[in-house]
C-alpha cells in the first residue's frame, strides 16, 4: 500500500464552521429589533390611551362643575329673552315707516301742486302701493309733476290718470305708484339716518 493513502475517511483535523451562521445571526437580530419596537409601540399606545382617558375624565368633571355654576332659572330667563329679541328683530325688519313717504313727497312736490288725498296699501314683500289725488294750476304743472315723480328711484310704475279741468280752471289728477320697500321699511330708514350722522 501506498504510504500516502489514508485508511480512514474520518478527517483528523477539526471542521470549520460554515459561513451560513452569520446570515442566521443577522435575521435573528432584525427579528429582535422588530419585536422590541413593537413592544415600545404597544407601551406607547397603552400610555396614550391612559392619558386620553384621564383627560376625558378631567374635562367631564370641569363640565359638571361649569353646569353647576349656572342657575337653571337664569338659563330659562336668557332663553326667553333671546326669543323676545329675535321677535323684536323680525318686527323691526317688517315695520313700515310711512313718514319717509311724506318726507319724500315734500321734496318732490311742486309749489303749484296740492295733494288732497293719500292712500297707502302695504304689500307682503314690504313694498307699498300709493294712490294720490291732487290739483294743479295747469296741464304743464301736472306734466312737470309727472316728470318729477317718474324720475324718482323709489317709485315705480308711476301712472297719472283721471286728469280733468275743474270749475275754476284747476286741473285734477290721480297718481298711482309702487313704492320701493327701502323707502318705507323702518330698518332701512334707520340705516340711512345712522349713515347721515
Amino acid at each position: 500500500m501506498d504510504p500516502n493513502v489514508q485508511g480512514s475517511f474520518i478527517p483528523k483535523q477539526a471542521l470549520t464552521a460554515a459561513s451560513r451562521g452569520s446570515g442566521m445571526g443577522l435575521f435573528f437580530l432584525l427579528a429582535l429589533f422588530v419585536f422590541a419596537a413593537s413592544l415600545v409601540a404597544a407601551g406607547g399606545v397603552f400610555a396614550y390611551e391612559r392619558f386620553l382617558n384621564s383627560q376625558i375624565s378631567q374635562k367631564d368633571g370641569d363640565l359638571r362643575r361649569a353646569e353647576g355654576a349656572f342657575d337653571a332659572g337664569a338659563i330659562q330667563d336668557l332663553v326667553r329673552m333671546d326669543a323676545r329679541l329675535a321677535q323684536a328683530r323680525t318686527l323691526l325688519r317688517s315695520h313700515v315707516s310711512p313718514s319717509a313717504i311724506f318726507y319724500f313727497l315734500s321734496t318732490v312736490t311742486l309749489e303749484k301742486v296740492q295733494f288732497n288725498s293719500f292712500d297707502l296699501a302695504v304689500n307682503k314683500n314690504g313694498g307699498a302701493t300709493m294712490t294720490l289725488s291732487g290739483t294743479a294750476d295747469s296741464f304743464s304743472t301736472v306734466a312737470l309733476q309727472s316728470d318729477q315723480l317718474g324720475a324718482s328711484k323709489v317709485l315705480r310704475d308711476v301712472l297719472f290718470s283721471g286728469i280733468t279741468v275743474g270749475e275754476m280752471g284747476k286741473v285734477s289728477f290721480t297718481v298711482n305708484a309702487t313704492v320701493d320697500p327701502d323707502l318705507i321699511l323702518y330698518s332701512s330708514n334707520l340705516k340711512q339716518q345712522s349713515a347721515q350722522q
